[in-house]
């Protein structure tokens, strides 16, 4: 324990001049005073925490504009001891920038848990807390496609489930290829809900030369074929004066040098760039891409882009969420912004050498607090995850799973300190719904040595919370033979 020693109060000492006092301010509070119960630094941490439990919040309410309800907490874990809070509600603090990581097998919550916080974002119901502005959201998604695949679960926040509960619009582009395909999919949705489904298309004025790399997968120019090179000049020699007709029409004076293989090698990367390109479709279709981008992201709105087709692999996938999320960083909207990565696992990869979208997502977290950017992760395997993209985490909630494996990558990149296989044996026995949250900046109560309850932060505790119910449907429960 560290003593405080204070100045004898000599007659000298007892009158402190205005300039030595104003010194004080900048130190968060003032000479030979006590500190207020929640004093200046404590009141910084929880406009920052990314979530706090009830007692914490409780004791500077007037510091948060905007929470959710999350859960309840079960436990609260460390080495030395279990701590239980007496009001066991715990909050998401939707006002401030966070990144999460949310894995679990499939049926674990995974999903429930990213819907929550989604109808934490934006819903405004007394159900759920406080939420004085609503966030504008993007959420990636990629499967499978065809007629049997699935919606992304995250439209569903665009369904309520109660009567006084008014949902958020979804809009949800899809490829253009397998549209009608996608409409049936969504036709749940679109029918009961505040959901539409439209086509993917760009403008020409939205693509940079960065876009057109990210369509056209031009890495690093090492040891790039010839015609690479040829792009790659082509976009220095354009510059700042670029355009999408510009380059088409310096490109097709290129051709005319390539051999066949080269030819190929250009039509085959510019055939994903053509298809999402609104210039050459009908009137209709260009008019409808027109609109769409004046309004594609739009605060209290969730947009979602779902890639899920049998004609676009996982690298291209990669390549036009790149795109979106820089469009998304660019938008002004007004408000703060959530970007869900769904289902990381079907896109991205543990390769040592990251892709490109992998990169824009790490840049992107480091620089969250400047965007006004929340960053969720949701995947069922950890290790697709760069390790760096989990250091940066700020938040890591974990549903249940059973992979030794899994929770060695993660245990290297998370602060809290478990005992042993003591956390691992309770992640795998965890019930669904439930989960282990590590948030080493979040707060809660803790009792000290002379039995005060103070504010402090969870640090290197880990929490055991069980996710509260949705207000909107769930459209990820389990299909049964008999219920």
């Amino acid at each position: 324990m560290v003593a405080t020693i204070s100045p004898p109060l000599t007659s000298s000492s007892q009158f402190i001049s205005s300039e030595k006092l104003n010194e004080w301010t900048l130190l968060g509070g003032e000479p030979l005073k006590d500190t207020p119960l929640c004093a200046t630094m404590e009141i910084h941490e929880l406009k920052n925490a990314p979530i706090m439990t009830r007692d914490a919040f409780s004791r500077c309410e007037s510091s948060t504009t905007q929470y959710g309800v999350l859960g309840r907490v079960l436990g609260c874990y460390s080495k030395k001891e279990i701590s239980t809070f007496q009001d066991s509600r715990v909050y998401l603090n939707t006002n401030t920038p966070m990144s999460a990581l949310v894995c679990g097998v499939q049926g674990s919550g995974k999903s429930h848990t990213v819907s929550v916080i989604l109808e934490n974002m934006f819903i405004s119901s007394s159900l759920l807390g406080t939420l004085a502005k609503p966030l504008s959201g993007l959420v990636l998604h990629f499967g499978e496609g065809g007629p049997g695949s699935g919606p992304c679960e995250a439209a569903w926040i665009g369904v309520s489930n109660h009567s006084s509960i008014k949902a958020p619009p979804v809009k949800i582009y899809v490829s253009n290829s397998s549209l009608n395909t996608m409409k049936g999919v969504y036709a749940p949705l679109t029918q009961k809900g505040n959901v539409t489904v439209a086509p993917l298309l760009f403008n020409e004025s939205e693509l940079d030369a960065e876009a057109f790399l990210s369509l056209m997968a031009v890495g690093s120019s090492d040891n790039a074929p010839l015609y690479i090179q040829t792009i790659l000049s082509i976009l220095r020699e354009l510059g700042e004066s670029f355009s999408y007709q510009a380059f088409m029409t310096a490109l097709e004076l290129k051709k005319k040098t390539f051999n066949p293989a080269q030819l190929a090698g250009v039509e085959q990367r510019l055939s994903l760039l053509n298809s999402f390109m609104a210039g050459k479709k009908t009137k209709k279709l260009r008019w409808e891409a027109s609109t769409e981008r004046k309004c594609r992201f739009s605060p209290g709105e969730l947009t979602i882009i779902d890639l899920s087709d049998p004609f676009i692999d996982p690298a291209s996938a990669c390549g036009l969420f790149e795109v979106l999320t820089r469009l998304f960083v660019r938008a002004d909207v007004g408000t703060g912004k959530v970007l869900v990565v769904d289902e990381a696992h079907k896109y991205l990869s543990s390769s040592q050498h990251p892709s490109g979208f992998t990169k824009a997502l790490l840049s992107l977290t480091r620089q969250q607090r400047h965007l006004a950017m929340r960053v969720i992760i949701s995947t069922q395997e950890p290790t697709v995850v760069n390790p760096v993209l989990l250091d940066l985490c700020t938040v890591t909630i974990l549903h249940r799973f059973s992979s030794p494996a899994w929770w060695s990558h993660l245990e290297k990149h998370v602060s809290a300190e478990f005992s042993d296989n003591d956390a691992f044996d309770k992640v795998v026995r965890l019930q669904t719904g439930e989960a282990i949250i590590l948030a080493p900046s979040g707060l809660a109560t803790f009792t000290s040595n002379t039995n005060e309850h103070n504010v402090g932060q969870i640090g290197r505790r880990y929490l055991i919370v069980k996710t509260r119910k949705r207000v909107t449907v769930d459209g990820g429960a389990s299909i049964r033979v008999v219920d």
